[in-house]
């Protein structure tokens, strides 16, 4: 009967906690008709035992004396019982009980269904819905009766007098863009704790919702930094491929016998002279040629650039696609160098709020998001090394392969460092970004990051994974821009964290339907 009682105390209800609320040892000791310092001492020695014990259930005469004994010290709890939180009055604080209720009391006098509150969760996350539009689509159809009649009164003419509500209520039933907002985060939040066996405090007297629950968001957007995204350790036969022979060594284009004669030599069958390092062809134009056309049949073909992206995300039939299709083509002509010969300073003022200069993502190859990291002022190669390393923190976690369209001066800034981190790691750049971007005059990236060199990755002409996954999944990500313009720091990152959250469990849902397997790494090795 107590165990409710104290896990409304605990933040943690995984695990019972060290010491009982003082109140409860008064309330036991009188049923119990013994020392407090005596209950003390038992719970000490059975706490454990207690906690994981299956549910009890208690007889009329021991939740009479339970009552009996807790009414006396009922009038000094300081405590005020709302539906699904309590308010205490010394601290003013707000303490929400443990799990997430059917009805959650969202304000003083709004309470919502939680499979509301999902609905509008899933459709920012698969639809980009404002607070706006979600409060918009809510009122017209689910803050009234009939909304099929009411919306449509020319069709419904001979109807129209079914009412719109119940009965007149003091309160309006609609939702403005705000609510919509505050509802969404709290839910959000309750889950997370939920989750994770804790219990939400929140400050109760402050002069907003959103000053209220401002603490709770910043501390899980801390929580989801680095290696905290809630599928940071996936795994599936799309991402987590193992090249090998059946004795489990690594496989290799020849066998042992014939490997010295012929892995040095021109892949072109006609011809006899040796490959040059890096290729698998010799120096011979009509042959290398060859062998760029062998890799650029594969997949890897890039995304729609960023002033063609909004007009795409516009347009997408499916704002998740799990199918691994990267074949879309792609509409710019793009010169072989980021930047101008000439150089690209140029006079700049800044007249208005400063904006983020972008979002970075790290994927596996299946879609799943591992991380996210806001960049702002430019995407500084140093910046780039922070997030991958904060992300891989340890030699253990580092990837076998990690694709980057810039991963040339990624490897130049590592070495020059002298930072062995991902000494293991391979580091090509995407076969088209490689193409197109990356000079044939640059020696080290052509030493270092060309794709060639990277056969593992590579099958039948094929990527073996979606190298441009995470061009795709920015189209996705890009229908958010307009709804986050001007959105609060704590709230746009926890609400950003959360739609990547939410498209994992779908993608992850997906793969399985798809017979792809879906598994955790162990976290000791990460």
């Amino acid at each position: 009967m107590a165990k409710p009682f104290i896990k409304a105390h605990n933040k943690d209800c995984r695990q019972a906690p060290l010491a009982l609320p003082p109140a409860l040892i008064k309330i036991l000791a009188e049923a119990l008709i013994c020392q407090e310092s005596s209950v003390v001492v038992l719970w000490n020695a059975l706490r454990n035992d207690i906690w994981d014990h299956s549910e009890v259930v208690a007889l009329e005469q021991e939740i009479n004396l339970f009552n009996q004994c807790a009414l006396k010290f009922s009038t000094s709890c300081n405590r005020r019982y709302h539906h699904n939180y309590s308010v205490h009055n010394k601290t003013s604080t707000r303490l929400y009980y443990g799990g997430v209720p059917d009805v959650i009391q969202a304000a003083q006098h709004f309470f919502m269904e939680s499979s509301v509150l999902e609905l509008i969760a899933n459709g920012m996350a698969f639809a980009w819905l404002s607070g706006e539009n979600s409060a918009r689509i809510y009122n017209k159809t689910l803050a009234h009766w009939n909304p099929h009649i009411h919306n449509n009164p020319v069709t419904f003419r001979d109807r129209l007098q079914l009412p719109i509500s119940p009965q007149p209520w003091q309160t309006s039933l609609e939702m403005c863009p705000e609510d919509a907002l505050n509802r969404f985060f709290l839910y959000s939040v309750l889950l997370h704790k939920a989750e994770h066996g804790t219990i939400l405090i929140l400050p109760h007297n402050v002069h907003s919702q959103m000053d209220r629950i401002k603490p709770a968001l910043q501390e899980r957007n801390e929580d989801m930094e680095g290696t905290g995204q809630e599928n940071y350790a996936h795994a599936c036969n799309r991402c987590f491929i193992v090249s090998a022979n059946e004795k489990g060594e690594k496989a290799h284009h020849f066998c042992f016998q014939h490997a010295v004669e012929f892995d040095s030599q021109c892949a072109v069958r006609e011809c006899d002279h040796q490959n040059t390092p890096h290729f698998l062809t010799c120096d011979l134009p009509e042959h290398r040629t060859m062998e760029s056309e062998y890799y650029q049949r594969g997949k890897a073909i890039f995304q729609l650039q960023a002033r063609l992206r909004k007009a795409r995300h516009d347009l997408q039939k499916d704002s998740v696609d799990t199918t691994g299709d990267s074949s879309i083509t792609a509409f710019d002509d793009i010169s072989c160098d980021r930047k101008s010969t000439a150089g690209n300073r140029q006079g700049r003022a800044l007249f208005s709020g400063g904006r983020t200069h972008n979002e970075q993502l790290i994927m596996r190859p299946c879609g799943v998001v591992t991380s996210r990291a806001t960049f702002f002022g430019a995407e500084a190669i140093s910046s780039v090394w922070e997030f991958i390393k904060a992300t891989f923190p340890t030699h253990k976690s580092t990837p076998k392969f990690f694709v980057f369209d810039n991963n040339c001066k990624l490897q130049a800034h590592i070495h020059a460092l002298k930072d062995h981190h991902f000494d293991n790691t391979g580091m090509p750049v995407n076969v088209f970004h490689f193409k197109s971007k990356h000079k044939l005059s640059d020696k080290f990236c052509q030493e270092n990051c060309n794709p060639a060199a990277f056969p593992e990755l590579i099958k039948a002409g094929k990527w073996t994974i979606n190298t441009s996954i995470c061009e795709q999944t920015n189209v996705w990500f890009d229908g958010y821009q307009a709804i986050m313009h001007d959105m609060e720091v704590t709230r746009y990152n926890f609400f950003l964290d959360e739609m990547i959250k939410r498209r994992n469990r779908y993608v992850i849902e997906e793969l399985e339907e798809q017979g792809h397997e879906p598994w955790s790494t162990p976290i000791s090795i990460h």
